[in-house]
């Protein structure tokens, strides 16, 4: 086992904005132009909505679209490139496209919301920055300020979807928590500070990091181990959902290997569950995140899995992150390929 090294540059500081970024996504303007946008979207003719984007934005639809999983109308997740590639027949008047690029200067999502509006689909576009390249091709945008408050937003705008279907009994309720949530949010990341510098001390100099996640966690797997380790930190990682541990990753499982374990408390907590219970018998090198560990300050008890899921898919994910920086002395807005050269 290598030797786990010291930090070699500062821990990067809490956003003195962190809380005002993210009360900032659930305004009353903001949950109003959400409303409107929906309402004139879906009609009794809407067979599908699509969640489009690439990478971390697609990834990270993952808390949104299991919440969406009460939604009568099925919900599809497509990278952009690929929703443009196999033009679904559905595509078209009947369809509601939720398009995300956090920054808004992904080529090919910006492809994909013009590809959308000229199938006749209203499409709503999260972003950051309302001048971006992707934003000019939309005509309904909808503005966040940090990847916490991304998760917070596209809450409201699943709940919207779903009370306009008729099966949001919770909306006011959750609304009023999305609208106070930022101190959960804060709470939780220095609640967990220590743990997840274990975690970074732990595995920054493994040649390998397993990251499992299940249910609306396995975005934030994904986010984790191909944006924040291989595209940030150029290292070798793997996500795998939690289910599917069983059928071909567990089998590299040695004793040695470092396995990260996001664990919420939603109804697929019984296969994160699992995969730790085999964990704990056969490896040595186990971290687990639970979502369940944490106060979550505000947070009735039936909301906690969907906050806690928003909370571990953004400032969690992000703040681990910040740890891995630290030891490895890479900064995450390093890239060696990306916006470097032509792709």
């Amino acid at each position: 086992m290598s030797q786990v090294r010291v930090p070699v540059r500062p821990l990067g500081a809490i956003s003195e904005t962190f809380r005002a970024d993210l009360d900032a996504a659930v305004t009353p303007q903001i949950e109003a132009q959400v409303t409107a946008f929906v309402d004139k979207a879906l009609s009794p003719a809407t067979r599908v909505i699509y969640l489009v984007g690439c990478g971390g934005s697609l990834f990270m639809f993952g808390a949104m679209r299991f919440l969406l999983e009460r939604s009568p109308i099925p919900v599809v997740a497509l990278n952009a490139d690929e929703f443009m590639l196999r033009r679904p027949a559905a595509l078209g008047p009947g369809s509601v496209v939720i398009a995300s690029s956090t920054n808004g200067g992904t080529p090919e999502t910006a492809r994909a919301v013009r590809f959308a509006r000229e199938a006749g689909a209203p499409v709503l576009l999260v972003t950051k920055d309302p001048d971006s390249l992707v934003a000019k091709e939309a005509e309904d945008v909808v503005l966040h300020r940090s990847v916490e408050a991304k998760q917070v937003l596209q809450g409201l705008i699943a709940y919207a979807l779903l009370r306009a279907q008729g099966v949001a009994d919770d909306y006011d309720e959750a609304l009023a928590v999305l609208r106070s949530c930022s101190e959960a949010f804060e709470t939780s990341v220095r609640e967990l500070d220590e743990r997840l510098r274990d975690i970074a001390a732990a595995c920054v100099d493994e040649p390998c990091v397993y990251v499992l996640g299940s249910g609306p966690l396995e975005g934030a797997a994904q986010t984790f181990a191909a944006c924040y380790l291989q595209e940030m930190q150029t290292k070798h990682a793997v996500a795998t959902g939690s289910g599917e541990f069983l059928h071909g990753a567990f089998e590299v499982v040695d004793g040695t290997v470092p396995v990260i374990v996001l664990l919420g408390e939603d109804a697929t907590r019984p296969m994160g569950a699992r995969a730790v219970s085999f964990l704990e018998r056969y490896n040595q090198r186990n971290h687990v995140v639970d979502g369940a560990s944490l106060s979550l300050p505000g947070v009735p008890a039936r909301l906690r899995a969907t906050v806690g899921s928003f909370v571990m898919a953004s400032c969690v994910t992000a703040r681990l992150a910040q740890h891995f920086e630290a030891f490895s002395g890479r900064p995450l807005s390093e890239r060696r390929y990306m916006w470097r050269v032509e792709y």
